[in-house]
């Protein structure tokens, strides 16, 4: 077995209310055939594909996790989570965070193989979702700031705070009080380490981290995504349609309040930037290198050569990562980037089944998020009748009066908000 394999514990999310404090920026990313209803997100609201930035080739460097970092970099279009204010997207707030158990960004060690960043950890698949699975869909983002979940007001404080780092990819360690970089980027602000990009551990499996919607407590859960093969926006979308039959397990880190119910905005180096954006500053590129501010790199090479030429876009977002990643230190986001091209086949708004389980050891060591010291029940999709006290929890502002609600995803704030 995969080592800290995810046991299947059944369920989408459920909803909790935000700390009426919380400023939050969403980082969402647009599809390119669709209409962006809020800052975040290709439809209503959605965020929608991370564009992927990219770097150059980065001789694959593994983390402490055993993960490595390959060469070049995958695309994510769309997205941007904000470190203190909340436009359409996911959000990611002006709070410190410590560096979770890793230091720093980049990793060194590791390989690649045919293009796909592969994990130093082998191991068996996760089992097969249910036939009760929830339906949902994936978009894209990275905006630098500091996440949600970074800010100790948010967690419980049994399960851990997620860690930021500075701009030079140096973890803040359990320092949370460190403002966000996207309240105004500076070398010691909070940024998103370089150790949040997504990776493969097989070529059937990937993790990685996501801001998920507004509306509960969301910090340190994990998901396990299945990609149906199809685009949410365009069925027959190439990435989505080679993406299908591949799994993704996440982490919740971030938050969106335009981030619809079933949609997992996955944490893209070159994701978009949305209405905030400290990747300019911290990796000293312009605006216009980094793509589409909501669609990043894939948008950008989208529209530039057409969805039906996706060798020809593929090829289109590595060479503007290798024009963006390019320092010694970036490898982990090249990486990434060549993970979002390769394995992830730069999939426009792929369309998946997911359900809640136990958190891969992995995820944890890089999040130094938790939530086993909790003991928690998770309620499953659809979950039976919700409480007049559940309901009365959910803060329902993500909806954007209705017009984020999407179909319906089994949760009690979906029943509050939407129903």
């Amino acid at each position: 077995m995969l080592l800290g394999a995810p046991v299947l514990l059944g369920g989408c999310w459920t909803g909790v209310s935000l700390d009426s404090g919380d400023e939050l920026a969403t980082a969402s990313t647009i599809d390119t055939t669709a209409d962006s209803d809020s800052s975040a997100g290709d439809e209503a609201g959605s965020t929608d594909e991370a564009g992927s930035t990219g770097g150059g080739s980065s001789e694959g460097e593994s983390t402490s996790t055993g993960r490595s970092t390959g060469e070049g970099g995958s695309t994510t279009d769309g997205g941007s989570t904000d470190g203190g204010s909340t436009d359409g997207g996911t959000t990611t707030e002006g709070g410190s965070t410590e560096g979770g158990s890793t230091e720093g960004g980049s990793t060194e060690g590791g390989s690649t193989e045919g293009g796909t960043t592969t994990s130093g950890t082998g191991g068996d698949d996760p089992p097969p979702l249910g036939n009760d699975a929830c339906d949902g869909y994936a978009t894209r983002y990275w905006d630098c700031c500091k996440a949600h979940c970074g800010n100790t007001g948010n967690t419980d404080p049994l399960i851990g705070t997620v860690g930021s780092c500075d701009a030079a990819d140096q973890s803040h360690g359990q320092d949370y009080d460190v403002p966000s970089s996207c309240n105004g980027p500076n070398q010691n602000a909070a940024f998103t380490c370089y150790s949040n990009a997504p990776w493969a551990v097989s070529g059937s499996l990937s993790y990685g981290f996501a801001a998920v919607p507004a509306n509960g407590d969301i910090c340190g859960r994990c998901y396990q995504l299945e990609f149906t093969g199809e685009g949410h926006y365009q069925a027959d979308n190439p990435g989505s349609v080679a993406l299908g039959g591949k799994t993704m397990i996440v982490q919740a880190t971030n938050i969106g309040y335009d981030v619809s119910g079933g949609q997992f905005d996955i944490l893209t180096p070159g994701g978009g930037v949305g209405a905030f954006n400290a990747c300019s500053y911290q990796w000293g590129v312009s605006n216009n290198q980094l793509g589409q501010t909501y669609g990043g790199l894939l948008s950008t090479c989208t529209q530039q050569l057409g969805a039906d030429n996706h060798q020809a876009v593929k090829s289109c977002v590595l060479d503007r990562c290798n024009d963006i990643f390019d320092e010694p230190n970036m490898g982990e986001l090249a990486a990434g980037c060549e993970w979002f091209v390769n394995w992830y086949e730069a999939a426009d708004n792929p369309n998946l089944k997911y359900e809640e389980v136990e958190c891969p050891q992995a995820l944890i060591d890089i999040s130094g998020v938790d939530r086993g010291p909790l003991n928690e029940t998770i309620q499953g999709c659809g979950g039976g009748s919700c409480s007049e006290e559940e309901q009365a929890a959910c803060d329902c502002s993500w909806t954007n009066g209705g017009a984020n609600c999407g179909a319906d995803d089994g949760s009690c704030c979906w029943e509050a908000c939407c129903g």
